[in-house]
């Protein structure tokens, strides 16, 4: 019995020093990158989809490969096309952690742009 209390006590004991010498850290620690830019995705996809339906002329994508693309094959005003590009680029840096100081110096741009343009069709 005696022989059974320590054999217990030293697996015991030899448990409580291996888990104090682990350390917490996780062994995969997770690296900042940028995630997927779901605007880009959409559109390859979107192109594709038209391809594989017989779309290859009528195709509204036109065979972009990113948004950026799509925005200047489309029909629309200039001011349109800038503004869209404007909001993109704040999409985009968005997904970037490390550029968080970029995002919102664009934003507040974008937050200028709009308040004065306001202010303008307002006093008209």
């Amino acid at each position: 019995m005696k022989t059974i209390k320590v054999t217990l006590f030293v697996f015991l004991f030899g448990i409580l020093i291996g888990h104090s010498q682990t350390d917490n850290k996780p062994s995969n620690p997770k690296k900042e990158k940028k995630e997927m830019n779901l605007l880009d995705e959409q559109t390859k996809i979107l192109g594709q989809i038209f391809e594989l339906g017989g779309m290859e002329e009528e195709n509204p994508i036109g065979g972009s490969k990113n948004y950026l693309e799509l925005i200047e094959k489309s029909e629309m005003p200039p001011e349109q096309k800038e503004q869209l590009r404007e909001m993109y680029k704040v999409y985009d840096l968005s997904l970037d952690p490390k550029k968080k100081d970029s995002l919102k110096l664009m934003v507040d741009k974008m937050l200028k742009n709009a308040i004065e343009k306001t202010q303008n069709d307002s006093k008209q």
